[in-house]
């Protein structure tokens, strides 16, 4: 059941008026059954890991929250007996048992994770390695990911981190705990929620609000233009390319990265605007994913801006406590020695840097294509960090303006065709594809500039729909980061506000690529 079916439509309009019709302090409730039911019709296997990890989250941070308790209640009773030295060989102890408690439940979901999403990955690599030394094979066991198991796994572990930071309190009601981790809406493709902000909302009494309805309808309007009108018109182009580069030269192999990275901007941000509607519809404001990562001025802005609440939880929870660790320290110590001051200060960053890519493309997926991909955007960012004094020097040299508007354009254009290159290593079904796609770029400069190789997989009237709708996004786009004041329909006049509105539904319904159940998976479904 995807968010853009007639099925779920359906669903969430017994839901609302359901929600809207219990005593507010039964809301949660109805938004409990709701995830069960949600996360139930996707299979038995899916609802069985999301108890999985609710259970194994909630005990782990009841017993570290039980430790802080009885500190503070012996503290109370005894604190003035106690010295200084006392004290803080209790508070050492009671980190170092949260630690255990810690340790054991990240190994238990990540674990889960592994064995679920990677296990096949590892065995088939560990043949590799075992058939090169001249050992028999192991056998290969493959096991579906569950739904939504990468989104809930990290949003759960953030919150056991908080807790065991001392950030947030542990939820005391089991059901909660699971309404938390399994919230529906963001189930399968996030955004990952924090304890702090999410919770109290899921939680809270909700009464109607017509501005929150107007504002959710006007999300979805937005979500379903740019999943139906753009997203799913290219889709065929980037399939085309990608499913056929053996046929194509080096330029339109370009153009499919071009244009899938496009697509996977469109899709999920289309995903997270209808997700967010109709969470706001409840009263419920999801975090912020996207920031048009496309507006950005270098690779790291642009990462900042995408798919946020990942990049979020991989530099507060991965990132900052490895660039702090002891073996960081150490190699910055090593990169002085070796490279001088300036550049060994950034080696504990750069280590950091390093695992969190890597961890992001493993993330993604349990291929080298996805690793490569990730290892490569750590490149870019770590060569941009240590180059950047003569960056600086050549900038001055060249009389270049930063804050020249033909400057800000040229970073712009320069860090999107770098983000589009990169999709070179997810666009292709495997590794050999991948490579073969590199190398048709790198080596096949022939220009081609027949309607086929220019825009393959799409009829001339389907590429009319995603020509209008690309401008309108990008319009639009362009308005929310000049001028986000003006971006809103909100206090507009009421024709104008209806016009776009009905433009919006217009274009869905009369340009739009879907069937009649309107079941049109999304892409980041799959991680």
């Amino acid at each position: 059941m995807t968010v853009n079916s007639l099925t779920f439509l359906a669903f969430f309009g017994v839901l609302a008026l359901v929600y809207y019709l219990v005593r507010p302090r039964f809301q949660w409730m109805v938004l409990l059954a709701a995830s069960i039911f949600f996360a139930a019709s996707s299979g038995a296997r899916v609802l069985l890991y999301l108890c999985y990890t609710s259970v194994t989250t909630f005990f782990a941070v009841r017993w570290m929250g039980g430790i802080d308790e009885a500190f503070s209640k012996s503290l109370a009773e005894n604190g003035k007996a106690w010295s200084p030295a006392e004290k803080k060989a209790q508070k050492e102890q009671n980190k170092k048992k949260k630690r255990h408690v810690l340790v054991a439940l990240l190994v238990l979901n990540i674990g889960a994770l592994a064995l679920t999403k990677y296990s096949g990955f590892l065995l088939e690599n560990l043949n590799l390695v075992l058939g090169f030394v001249g050992l028999g094979a192991v056998p290969v066991l493959r096991l579906a990911a569950p739904l939504g198991i990468s989104y809930y796994t990290l949003q759960s572990m953030g919150y056991a981190l908080d807790v065991y930071k001392g950030k947030v309190k542990p939820e005391k009601n089991f059901a909660k705990t699971f309404l938390f981790v399994g919230f529906f809406p963001q189930m399968t493709q996030g955004p990952i929620g924090r304890f702090k902000d999410l919770a109290v909302q899921l939680y809270d009494k909700h009464p109607f609000c017509y501005e929150n309805l107007a504002q959710g309808c006007r999300l979805l309007l937005w979500g379903f233009f740019k999943k139906c009108v753009i997203a799913d018109r290219m889709n065929p182009m980037v399939s085309q390319v990608f499913d056929n580069y053996q046929g194509y030269g080096g330029m339109t192999l370009f153009l499919g990265c071009i244009y899938m990275s496009i697509q996977a901007y469109a899709d999920f941000s289309a995903y997270m605007d209808i997700v967010s509607g109709f969470s706001r519809i409840l009263g419920i404001r999801l975090a912020e994913n996207f920031h048009r990562p496309f507006f950005s001025k270098s690779l790291a802005e642009y990462w900042r801006r995408w798919h946020i609440t990942l990049s979020s939880w991989f530099r507060d929870y991965l990132f900052y406590p490895l660039s702090i660790s002891k073996p960081a320290v150490k190699f910055g110590r090593f990169g002085k020695a070796v490279f001088g001051v300036r550049i060994g200060k950034l080696f504990p960053a750069v280590f950091a840097l390093f695992i969190v890519w890597f961890s992001t493309g493993l993330w993604h997926d349990a291929s080298w294509r996805y690793i490569l991909w990730g290892v490569a955007n750590g490149v870019v960012i770590i060569g941009a960090m240590i180059l950047e004094p003569q960056f600086t020097w050549m900038k001055k040299k060249l009389h270049v303006r930063e804050e020249s508007g033909l400057w800000q354009v040229f970073c712009m254009v320069r860090t999107f065709l770098i983000v589009s290159f990169l999709k070179v290593f997810p666009g292709p079904a495997d590794t050999a594809g991948t490579l073969g796609v590199i190398k048709g770029i790198l080596t096949d400069f022939r220009p081609e500039f027949s309607y086929a190789a220019l825009f393959p997989g799409i009829e001339k009237g389907d590429l009319l729909f995603v020509l209008f709708g690309l401008v309108l996004f990008f319009c639009v786009s362009l308005v929310q980061e000049r001028k986000p004041e003006r971006a809103t329909f909100a206090g507009r006049n009421v024709v104008v506000r209806w016009g776009c509105y009905f433009v919006l539904l217009a274009g869905i319904l009369c340009m739009g690529a879907f069937e009649i159940s309107m079941v049109g998976g999304f892409a980041y479904a799959q991680y």
